[in-house]
């Protein structure tokens, strides 16, 4: 009944790390700065017209309204905007179809061609990425929109001749295909950075369920055989307990063995599987931070020359004061120190941070609530205080002896219970 006990291996978390959050809220802003630059020279246009029209000395009451009319359109493009980039397939009907007739009667209201194709085509550009679906309303919605400067034309411009307005039509037309193309490659960038990020979760998820399924795979692999064993040495201690009692007791003895043999070995199974390497740890946390615009810097450690059980402890103390600093703070600098109180002789876990946020809790309920009860139950010391800088400070002094071992009786992952009793 030799058996192995499962081996752990890193479970990568389900949700994005700071540093991944941070690159995706990059990409949105990047994107969405792109885009909307097109929304700004729709608006753009009117403004040029009134401040022309005032200097001329005319009133510029057409262009007032324009503006009003493309701010509005612009106004309803926002959240069109936002749904797209969201990866909704299809934008809200009454918002669009409000920035189309915004639209088209504000550049009716330009006594400049040349001004009203231009703002046309920028608004259009973006309006035809709005759907992520069929292309029915998109080429209907482009089809319209440039015909709208030619019924326009003898009733707006009569003194500007054909060939010429053509002329300008045709430049509009040239001007809405560039900034329909830069549109394509800001949204075709963002759906990829989305898609991309989307991915790394379910691939992470994924990873994290078949984890769970090789352990519980290898704790049945460990317990099946031994429970099977333990099951029939016990039914045969039974009947021989009055026809052969010796032998019966011999049975009981043996059933006693086993039983606690196999809960050492799960003991042990999951204690290996919880445990963390404490360099690993430390880079881990290290390159998080200055992934996160946090310059971490490690000292101590190569001289700490730990225990197995120090080292445990200590990884967690790294990695929960890792997650406070990305949590609880803005921070540019963290130190991770690592030393021996020369009284003791005790390994000292520091982590600290400037830039802590007002208001966080440092207390035994706050944000180190979990980890101070970890390590005052293992008999070590915590404490979480800000300095006279205004730094955070995070202080454990690991405790003097070893964990519990994992076949110990007093081992806090698996409490006695009346039949572990028994057993022993």
């Amino acid at each position: 009944m030799n058996q192995e006990s499962p081996t752990p291996s890193p479970t990568p978390s389900p949700t994005p790390t700071a540093a991944q959050r941070r690159h995706l809220r990059t990409a949105r802003r990047m994107t969405a700065y792109t885009v909307l630059v097109t929304p700004v020279i729709v608006i753009l246009w009117p403004v040029i017209e009134f401040v022309q029209t005032r200097m001329h000395g005319n009133p510029g009451w057409s262009e007032a309204v324009s503006l009003v009319l493309l701010v509005g359109a612009t106004v309803c493009m926002g959240p069109l905007l936002a749904a797209r980039m969201r990866g909704e397939a299809a934008p809200d009907t009454r918002l669009y179809v409000a920035s189309v007739l915004l639209t088209w009667a504000g550049v009716l209201f330009l006594r400049v061609e040349v001004y009203m194709v231009s703002a046309l085509s920028a608004w259009l550009s973006v309006m035809l990425h709005l759907h992520r679906g069929g292309r029915r309303r998109p080429v209907v919605l482009a089809v319209v929109t440039a015909v709208i400067p030619w019924i326009a034309w003898p009733f707006l411009y009569p003194y500007v001749s054909a060939g010429s307005f053509a002329v300008t039509w045709t430049g509009g037309v040239a001007m809405g295909i560039l900034f329909y193309l830069g549109c394509t490659v800001s949204f075709r960038l963002w759906d990829i950075v989305r898609d991309a990020f989307a991915a790394q979760e379910a691939k992470a998820r994924l990873a994290v369920a078949e984890e769970r399924l090789r352990f519980t795979r290898d704790l049945q692999d460990l317990l099946g055989r031994d429970l099977t064993v333990l099951a029939t040495r016990a039914a045969r201690a039974e009947r021989n307990v009055s026809r052969n009692p010796e032998e019966a007791r011999t049975e009981a003895a043996e059933v006693h063995a086993l039983a606690r043999d196999a809960l050492r070995r799960v003991r042990a199974a999951v204690s290996g599987y919880r445990e963390l390497d404490l360099a690993e740890e430390v880079r881990s946390v290290a390159a998080t931070l200055a992934a996160d615009g946090t310059r971490a810097t490690v000292t101590g450690l190569d001289g700490l020359d730990p225990s197995p059980a120090e080292a445990s402890l200590a990884a967690r103390v790294v990695r929960e004061g890792g997650s406070n600093v990305l949590r609880h703070s803005d921070a540019t600098r963290c130190r991770i120190s690592f030393s021996r109180d020369p009284g003791t002789g005790r390994a000292v876990v520091e982590v600290s941070n400037d830039r802590a946020r007002p208001g966080a809790d440092t207390g035994p309920g706050g944000v180190t609530g979990g980890l101070a009860d970890r390590v005052r139950r293992e008999g070590g010391t915590l404490s979480a205080v800000r300095t006279d800088e205004g730094d955070y400070l995070l202080r454990v002094h690991l405790p003097a002896g070893a964990h519990p071992s994992p076949d110990s009786p007093d081992s806090p992952d698996f409490p006695d219970s009346p039949d572990a009793e028994e057993v022993r």
